[in-house]
């Protein structure tokens, strides 16, 4: 017959290896200790001229050039669906979604590339159904749903009045690279509250969920662009004027 004193000693045995194990993990692995994927291909005018815009209207996500099948069309849905969700939490403007007129500005496709051209009138409708300070435009430039699981996003915002292009995003994420997938195993713990363990384990197997975490990278990039710029530390600006101090007690 086993005691119970020796079945609470088991029991807190047991929880100390658990313990030492998630500190351990904690401690090596690289979704918890970096290097994170930080650097994006990206443009902004910046915040002077993002701070205008209070009301987004959001287009149908584009496909890749030639990208007509299945596994794009999700894609494209997922881009779409997630650049929604992110926008509407805590996103720094009001965000409505538009559907272009079929055939009448985009020639019978409901999808407008960040590439191409504005068609004319297209400003005046967006402003006239919406009312929005500006246009996002998105777009799928590759998707690989196999591993190493591969995105391509395009962003551009344009402004209605005026047609100019505010900020614009164009880069890849790809799960084959440890910066990406490192930061994508943070992602999926952190807000999809989903562990994962380090390779050679098969880390991140989902593609809807790699695209969610490409997007909510892209669109953090966004948020905080508009943010103002943060002033100069008071520690920092008499750091500098520490060496022309010293310099000049020396000169004295």
């Amino acid at each position: 017959m086993i005691r119970p004193v020796h079945v609470l000693n088991l029991g807190v045995a047991l929880c100390l290896a658990m313990g030492c194990s998630s500190v351990a993990k904690r401690l090596t692995d690289p979704s918890y200790t970096g290097p994170f994927r930080s650097q994006y291909n990206h443009s902004s005018l910046g915040f002077e001229s993002l701070k205008t815009v209070a009301r987004v209207a959001i287009l149908p996500t584009a496909l890749p050039e030639g990208g007509l099948g299945t596994p794009q069309s999700e894609a494209a849905i997922e881009v779409q669906a997630g650049l929604i969700a992110e926008l509407r939490q805590d996103g720094p403007f009001e965000s409505v979604f538009y559907t272009p007129p079929k055939g009448r500005w985009l020639q019978g496709a409901l999808e407008l590339r960040t590439t191409e051209a504005l068609p004319s009138q297209l400003l005046q409708d967006v402003q006239r159904q919406t009312s929005a300070d500006a246009m996002l435009f998105s777009s799928l430039s590759t998707f690989q749903p196999y591993p190493p699981l591969r995105i391509g996003i395009k962003l551009t915002l344009v402004r209605v009045h005026d047609g100019v292009v505010l900020w614009q995003f164009d880069d890849g994420f790809n799960a084959g690279e440890a910066l990406t997938l490192n930061d994508a195993r943070k992602y999926l713990r952190e807000s999809m509250g989903i562990e994962t363990d380090p390779p050679p384990a098969l880390s991140v197997d989902s593609p809807k969920r790699f695209i969610r975490y490409g997007v909510s990278r892209t669109v953090r990039l966004l948020k905080k662009d508009f943010q103002p710029a943060p002033n100069p530390q008071l520690g920092a600006t008499n750091d500098l004027q520490k060496p022309s101090s010293a310099s000049q007690s020396k000169k004295s």
